[in-house]
Parts: structure tokens; sequence; C-alpha cells
């Protein structure tokens, strides 16, 4: 059965677990096959999903062939996670503290998370975990339609409305969170690699775009009738721009990694 609404304190998504399930997008196919390029063939490859969510990136990663443990504070996000594929093991814990074994997988992953761990205490548990010869991979998608008229009137409203909402002032490569100033990698335990970003259309109905919106931190943090108001905005916004419901939005993706040495 699917998991009940009941939210766990330790994860601010896990009141909106159905809704991050429901409309969250998957990742392009060219980001996993730019970390093949880089790390390796995934099949066979033991991987640990940091900050797993529903599962989402867990499941494409499994889909290559590898074998995935899907790690979150989420208790609701993980059962969605656990009743979409039940052959990865989930288990509930701080990534800050992984309770795990030294030197036990070959990649750790963080897909939209990494921001949410503590800097540099998540670096040493990853250099930690990995193998030598490992990688550390960490993505994030985001929305890039700068310029068009729709996109720019609705990030006046998320701007305007959700002092979280940070993405508008990034660059096209998201150069931090990353390694630069760590200790462990100053000590030489992981070596960065260069960032990729990944350019993809995202096809979206309205409805399934304002789902989204009700799963995003920025949101989630409002109080009801303000994110109410917020997204009735954003809802009219596309229904003006695409009145058939059905949209296309330039979307990139950037994937940032580091290799443990040895």
């Amino acid at each position: 059965m699917p998991p009940d609404d009941t939210p766990a304190a330790r994860s601010i998504f896990d009141g909106a677990a159905r809704e991050y399930d429901a409309a969250r997008p998957s990742y392009p196919a060219a980001l996993f096959d730019q970390l093949e390029a880089v790390a390796g063939s995934l099949a066979g490859r033991l991987v640990l999903d940091w900050g797993a969510g529903t599962g989402i990136s867990g499941r494409q990663i499994a889909e290559r062939g590898a074998r995935v443990v899907l790690l979150d504070i989420g208790e609701q996000m993980l059962r969605f996670a656990q009743t979409r594929d039940p052959r990865s093991p989930c288990v509930l814990a701080d990534g800050n503290q992984m309770p795990l074994r030294a030197e036990c997988t070959d990649l750790t992953t963080f897909a939209q998370s990494w921001h949410w761990f503590a800097k540099p205490a998540a670096q040493a548990e990853v250099a930690r975990v990995l193998r030598p010869g490992g990688y550390w991979a960490a993505w994030w998608s985001r929305a890039k339609a700068d310029g068009q008229e729709w996109f720019d009137r609705y990030e006046d409203v998320i701007t305007a409305a959700c002092p979280r909402y940070t993405w508008r002032y990034l660059g096209d490569e998201l150069l931090a969170p990353d390694w630069a100033d760590s200790a462990v990698v100053a000590a030489g335990r992981l070596e960065p690699v260069a960032p990729t970003v990944v350019p993809w259309t995202r096809h979206v109905t309205a409805e399934q775009w304002i789902t989204d919106e009700r799963s995003k931190a920025y949101i989630i943090d409002l109080a009801p009738e303000a994110r109410e108001s917020v997204l009735r905005q954003v809802a009219d916004i596309i229904a003006n721009q695409f009145p058939d419901g059905q949209m296309a939005v330039p979307f990139i993706t950037t994937l940032l990694m580091a290799r443990k040495s040895g």
C-alpha cells in the first residue's frame, strides 16, 4: 500500500512526499552517460544514493545495472521509494554521519540534495565510505528559460514570495556548493572533476508543474494562505502562456564529481 500522509518531523519534504513522488521530473539520460564516461559503467557497482527522496534518481541508476541503496532522513519519502522499487534497500539515516563501514562503496550520488548536507562533515563521510578510485557525484536540475516573458514573470512571483528561492541568481555552471574550500580536498583525499552542464527540455503538463511546485522547499515554507496565493498566480501565468496545458520548458542539469585518490 502507498504511504499515508502522516509527516515525519525529520524532513521538510515528508509532508509533501506524495506531490514529490507524483510530479518531480526524472533526469536526462545524457547525465548518466556523462557520469559513466568519467566513473565507468554503473553495471555491477554499489551506489549509495544519499538524499534519495522517493527514489527518482535511484531507479534510473538501477536501470543501468547498479546495486543501489537509498538513504534519506525522510521516512515518508523512503516509503514511496520502497513502494516504487522494493528491490533497492532503503535506509533511514543522516548523511552527515553515515551508518556504514569505511571503503564500502564505488559511488555516492546526491541528486538535487547535496546543498542540504553539512560541510565539511558530509565531505569527510563521503571520503570515508568511498573505496579508493571511487566517485562522489552531485547534480541539480533547474528550469533555464530566462528571457521568456512567462518565465521571467513566474520568477518575479516566486522571488518576491519565497526567500529560499535562489536559482534565479545562479549562472549556467553551478559552481557552488562544491569541493573548492574543503579540508578533504586539501588533504588530497578527493580530486574534483570539471563540472558538466547537460541541456534538455522538460515536457510537462500545467497540472504537473503546479504539483511539482508544491514539493519545493521554498513553497513548503510558506503559510498555507500565502502558498495558495503564489500557486494561483503561477497557474494563471502558465495558463496564459500554455492554453492547452502542455508545457515545453528548457532545463539544464549540472553535474559535479570528485574522485577518491588511490
